[in-house]
């Protein structure tokens, strides 16, 4: 019975202890890649400029083959939806709605994600002329629901996204250069 005792004291003591670091971790998640592209802004823009184009790029499209997909509303223009459904954990389920778009320079969309766990997030693709080449930045920010905001403490926004951004960013350098 003692023994029960202290286990459940440890038990509390840990778990109080964790809700009461992530009062103090940030909840603020953001992340962002660029890459500049040998190919003038109109030519990066015609294939960031709607979810569709987008979507030929995405590193998560390509995670599964047998995703399930639906495009709706004008294609690049603000209220235009993606929603998808995937069986892969790593893509999950959600919907991606494009909220500003000022041609040729940037596009933003709202991110809602019901799987694997309910989250959103804002996303944006920014495109700034360099000459006769185009540095492309594309960028999240989200925000992690107390307390599982602890995660900020054990994951990295460039080790979690990281990867997959430049991956994503140089399949778009590669089907603008060899257009």
């Amino acid at each position: 019975m003692k023994a029960l005792k202290i286990i459940g004291i440890i038990l509390v003591v840990l778990i109080g202890g964790v809700l009461v670091t992530a009062l103090f971790v940030d909840k603020d998640f953001s992340h962002e890649e660029s890459l500049t592209i040998n190919a003038p802004i109109m030519e990066v823009w015609n294939e960031t400029n709607t979810l569709k184009k987008m979507d030929a790029w995405s590193p998560w499209t390509k995670m599964d083959p047998n995703i399930d997909q639906s495009f709706t509303g004008e294609p690049g223009a603000v209220g235009s939806k993606n929603c998808w459904d995937s069986s892969n954990e790593d893509v999950g389920a959600g919907c991606q709605t494009i909220t500003k778009v000022s041609a040729p320079n940037l596009l933003e969309t709202r991110l809602d994600f019901t799987r694997p766990q309910e989250s959103t997030g804002d996303a944006y693709v920014k495109l700034e002329e360099q000459g006769n080449s185009t540095t492309v930045t594309w960028g999240i920010k989200s925000e992690f629901p107390y307390p599982m905001n602890i995660l900020n403490l054990k994951m990295s926004a460039e080790e979690a996204l990281g990867p997959s951004f430049k991956e994503g960013l140089e399949s778009l350098k590669s089907i603008v250069e060899k257009s």
